[in-house]
């Protein structure tokens, strides 16, 4: 069952990035015809079935929970979600090829990761999508074009976890136990959706400014004081036992 777990705010941001995004997934077209540099590759499918990320109607709407899920859930492999995990994920598990899927909102950029085992295999893939971040732990599940893409490293197995304790393997209670009460609860699958208002870092709030040195003071600090951040947990489960882990991070100011 498909669930749309991100909160709302990644629903309400989509029509101011839609021009942009399709702007630049055209010029992408434009200068690669399908292929753009070595390590880069756009394929014209829908096949990737983990992807929350393949259509713009998630699906069944939920309500979010106020509260943050702990970033010690949001890092794998010591590489947290966000703008620069790719280059983290290229540094600790060897570069791989970036698959370019989809325009506009359901535009994603993904690099694949698997076990080397000979078992069954353990993926780990890093997801960018217009305004998130998302990582996928799973096994087994269909075949999907670009897999062969897939880089193996002997970091991947079913005994990987997040920073948290969240592994494949797991039941849903001891899923729970780390997590909290899920927001959704369906058979085989466990759906967590929270939102909550963050004051920007001194930081943040410097470069922001640096970014927009034209901008009044009292925008300035209305637009970017405080932002909301997104998080998102969809977690699948074949005889009670965890073979399917989206974890995903959204801010928006």
């Amino acid at each position: 069952m498909k669930i749309g777990f991100l909160p709302r705010l990644q629903r309400l941001n989509y029509r101011s990035f839609l021009v942009l995004s399709t702007f630049c997934f055209l010029l992408s077209l434009a200068a690669s015809g399908g292929q753009r540099d070595g390590n880069t590759v756009r394929l014209y499918d829908n096949s990737d079935w983990w992807s929350i990320n393949r259509a713009t109607d998630s699906g069944e709407e939920i309500a979010t929970q106020e509260r943050e899920l702990g970033w010690r859930t949001l890092q794998i492999l010591g590489i947290e979600l966000g703008e620069n995990m790719f280059d983290r994920a290229a540094a600790r598990l060897g570069k791989a090829t970036i698959i370019e899927r989809g325009d506009a909102s359901t535009g994603r950029h993904q690099v694949c990761y698997v076990s080397a085992a000979t078992q069954a295999k353990v993926y780990l893939i890093f997801e960018k999508a217009e305004i998130g971040s998302t990582f996928y732990l799973f096994t087994g599940g269909p075949a999907w074009e670009g897999a062969d893409r897939c880089v193996e490293s002997k970091a991947i197995s079913n005994r990987l976890a997040t920073t948290s304790g969240v592994h494949l393997g797991m039941s849903p209670s001891q899923l729970v136990a780390i997590l909290g009460k899920p927001t959704k609860r369906h058979e085989g699958q466990l759906v967590y959706s929270f939102l909550t208002r963050k004051k920007t870092s001194p930081e943040d709030l410097k470069e922001a400014r640096e970014r927009n040195p034209d901008m009044d003071e009292k925008d300035f600090h209305a637009n970017y004081d405080y932002y909301d951040l997104g998080t998102g947990v969809e977690a699948r489960f074949t005889n009670s036992k965890l073979t399917y882990l989206a974890v995903s991070k959204v801010e928006s100011n």
